[in-house]
């Protein structure tokens, strides 16, 4: 199985993706795999022109996306990152199951919303381990377009 997590990876935000990127690690059959776009290396990339490194990262994405059974993706609300909604976007394209993770009550994109399978609102980091329990083990069993009660306004 491979998973791609995609969420803000602003200063911010790090620190949380990478907490939950470890969980789902620790979680996760050994035969299975975690791709994250914020702790993607390209190699020699000090020596590269900033655009060749862009065009570097940006396929290494598009593949792990195109090779992704399903996607987490962890959502701040409609004030959330471009890179983020358009990796949303490119794999709903796709057709792959996308399962989001608002972690606040800010108002919600409606594109988020209406572009995940299954929608969750996470108040806590408990919250955020639970529903990454769920998705894990229940989640793919039925991702048909489900959409929890989502307490947060959409906008």
């Amino acid at each position: 199985m491979n998973i791609y997590l995609c969420g803000p990876c602003d200063t911010d935000n790090r620190t949380l993706m990478h907490k939950i990127a470890a969980y789902i690690r620790e979680h996760i059959p050994t035969e299975s795999t975690l791709y994250c776009p914020f702790e993607y290396k390209v190699p020699n990339a000090w020596d590269m022109k900033q655009e060749r490194w862009a065009e570097t990262v940006f396929n290494a994405d598009i593949k792990a996306i195109d090779e992704a059974d399903y996607i987490i993706m962890i959502s701040h609300g409609r004030q959330s990152t471009a890179g983020t909604n358009w990796e949303q976007g490119y794999a709903f394209a796709k057709k792959k199951p996308i399962f989001v993770l608002q972690v606040n009550e800010n108002p919600a994109s409606i594109m988020t919303y209406c572009g995940a399978n299954r929608f969750f609102v996470c108040y806590d980091k408990n919250d955020i381990y639970a529903t990454i329990d769920f998705i894990l083990t229940e989640g793919l069993t039925d991702y048909i377009t489900t959409h929890y009660y989502c307490p947060v306004t959409l906008t």
